[in-house]
């Protein structure tokens, strides 16, 4: 396993840890990490998932350096990957629950939106800041926002960049709970762990691909539009 996530199993969940020390940026040595941590989960044959960050952020989002280095085959498929995982979350045979263990933001905030329930702590941040920070969101990321934010929230937050906290992040649809700081990664051990044994796996599955089949096809549009939009310098994410 990569030094970049940790993983266990305890009672048939796999905790999926984000650490690279840092801001767990969504680069492509984090993104094959967490594609490792879920094969060994299906592997393993756990009943739930846990996807969690460190005890300073969910995460922070693309890796900006890569954006920056001029090279566009590095940067769109660090988005393509970004994306992928994504849409990996979204469809993954087991339930996924996010430990939102501090902010998320850009592509941490995305990925956030595919977990089947997220739980963060009072101060958790969550964000779309591209538009604060000059850049364009892809639409991949527009279709995981739409899928899961309310209409008001969700034009607040992809035009405006306005970040969501407490009360206002769950009543937007950026988060399902908030419990104590310390309490975060306990508390989506504890729902996974009653999703593990409290659903059909097989009819869990098939429910949530019927149920997100509009927004899964117009995520993979978005990611096979990627390149045209890289193009024309409108992918460039954080």
């Amino acid at each position: 396993m990569s030094s970049n996530v940790a993983y266990e199993v305890a009672d048939s969940v796999a905790t999926v840890t984000l650490d690279d020390g840092k801001v767990n940026v969504l680069g492509p040595a984090m993104q094959a990490a967490v594609h490792e941590a879920l094969d060994r989960a299906e592997a393993d044959k756990a009943k739930a998932v846990v996807l969690a960050g460190n005890s300073r952020v969910f995460s922070g989002g693309f890796d900006l350096s890569i954006f920056q280095s001029g090279d566009p085959d590095a940067a769109l498929g660090m988005l393509a990957g970004g994306f992928e995982l994504a849409v990996r979350t979204l469809t993954f045979p087991v339930p996924v629950v996010i430990a939102a263990t501090g902010p998320a933001i850009a592509m941490g905030s995305f990925l956030l939106m595919a977990a089947d329930h997220r739980v963060g702590g009072p101060k958790t941040r969550c964000q779309a800041i591209e538009v604060a920070i000059g850049m364009v969101i892809p639409n991949a990321a527009l279709e995981l926002m739409r899928m899961r934010l309310t209409p008001a929230a969700f034009d607040r937050a992809a035009n405006l960049a306005v970040t969501f906290v407490g009360d206002e992040a769950i009543h937007a649809g950026w988060l399902d709970e908030i419990v104590e700081a310390d309490q975060v990664l306990a508390r989506a051990q504890h729902v996974a762990q009653e999703a593990a044994t409290g659903l059909q796996a097989g009819a869990h599955l098939a429910t949530k691909l019927k149920a997100r089949h509009g927004a899964l096809t117009a995520i993979r549009a978005g990611i096979d539009g990627l390149a045209a939009e890289f193009a024309l310098g409108g992918s460039t994410e954080r």
